[in-house]
């Protein structure tokens, strides 16, 4: 028996949704249990079957991180330019 994750397309344009998964001894069976249970209502445009085994998780938070620190590409940066800009402003306006 081998698992396989099923992610559904409600509507054409959409993305593809994790929806769950099912249990089968082969790809055939597979299709026809996902289509079952995930589809039986018509409410599938398109369903991907993915073998468990064929999905690889990466969990390492050192690899996740980006090569090159780039913080200030998030808005919280923006807003500290910001703030900065202002106090500078006003430091400028008092010594006039």
């Amino acid at each position: 028996m081998q698992i396989y994750e099923v992610f559904r397309q409600e509507r054409e344009g959409e993305p593809m949704v994790h929806v769950g998964n099912v249990q089968a001894p082969g790809d055939d069976l597979a299709r026809q249990y996902a289509r079952e249970v995930y589809s039986r209502r018509g409410e599938a445009t398109r369903l991907w079957l993915v073998p468990r085994a064929a999905i690889e998780e990466i969990g390492d938070a050192y690899f996740l991180r980006p090569p090159i620190e780039r913080s200030y590409r998030m808005g919280e940066a923006y807003r500290v330019t910001v703030q900065k800009r202002r106090q500078l402003a006003q430091e400028g306006a008092h010594e006039s």
